[in-house]
């Protein structure tokens, strides 16, 4: 995007907040851009290295709030993990990521210079269910870490993998916390149900955490086979325990999704349970 941009206001020496005649406010970035100047100058592309709109205006108005609060070293470090993310994930990444993130990190840097240690009991299911997401993730802790000198602790790698994929999926981030969380619950069910305890890094638990995520994708998208009574009578008579672990997952998942699904429209929930259950 060309400039010149006329400066409405300098936030630090690295941000400024700026305007074009075609474009609302946008945020620009560089370094030192802001240094000396002040508002009504102009400023040309070639000292930009990052320029972006924040198209809603709620979340435009929410990132300049946090622009005035947050550590210049900060903006700049995110800026550098975002661009990284960006560009080894090779898809367009909402323009709200720089908000939301950038405001989970200032939050975690504040709660671990409190002695305030909030954990993730979800790390291994975001883990397995986002597998790209967290590779990325786990990258962009080490450079804050190493930027900031900061110790974030594991448990962010969770938590950053979950902005990513809300990012390039354009799904809100209380959506995506929500998942693991099912998931976790699911399987809790079922070892419950049926009296064994999985280990969490187990190639099985693996496949029961993948097999389960295409089965949320079904309810989420409403897309189930139609199948016969015949067939609902034959897995409660031959797999009885499968049969009724498969009701309460299911009705778990039917308010969930606002759905009204039944036992029959997901055999393979049945026949995947008891291949598990014969293998413990």
């Amino acid at each position: 995007m060309k400039g010149p941009f006329r400066i409405e206001k300098v936030v630090n020496n690295n941000v400024v907040i700026a305007t074009k005649p075609d474009l609302n406010e946008v945020i620009v970035i560089g370094k030192g851009i802001g240094f000396g100047r002040k508002r009504g100058q102009e400023i040309h592309s070639g000292s930009i290295d990052k320029l972006f709109v924040l198209a809603n205006q709620k979340e435009q108005e929410q990132y300049k709030l946090l622009l005035n609060d947050v550590d210049e070293s900060l903006i700049v470090t995110m800026e550098k993990v975002v661009r990284m993310i960006q560009a080894e994930l090779k898809e367009p990444l909402h323009q709200r990521i720089h908000l939301a993130m950038t405001d989970h990190i200032q939050f975690a840097i504040r709660r671990i210079e409190q002695g305030i240690d909030i954990p993730n009991p979800f790390l291994t299911e975001t883990e397995l269910m986002f597998p790209e997401e967290f590779h990325l993730a786990r990258k962009a802790v080490h450079l804050l870490n190493e930027h900031l000198d900061v110790e974030l602790p594991e448990a962010e790698i969770g938590f950053v993998a979950l902005h990513i994929y809300s990012a390039s999926s354009n799904q809100p981030i209380a959506e995506m916390n929500e998942h693991p969380q099912l998931i976790s619950d699911l399987v809790f069910m079922i070892e419950r149900n049926a009296h064994i305890e999985l280990n969490r890094r187990s190639v099985e638990y693996m496949r029961l955490v993948s097999f389960l995520c295409e089965l949320i994708d079904r309810f989420r998208k409403k897309e189930m086979i139609q199948t016969s009574d015949k067939l609902a009578h034959l897995l409660k008579e031959e797999f009885e325990l499968c049969y009724t672990i498969t009701i309460e997952l299911i009705e778990v998942l039917n308010t969930r999704f606002s759905t009204s699904y039944k036992v029959e429209q997901v055999p393979d929930m049945v026949f995947y349970l008891k291949k598990l259950i014969k293998y413990k």
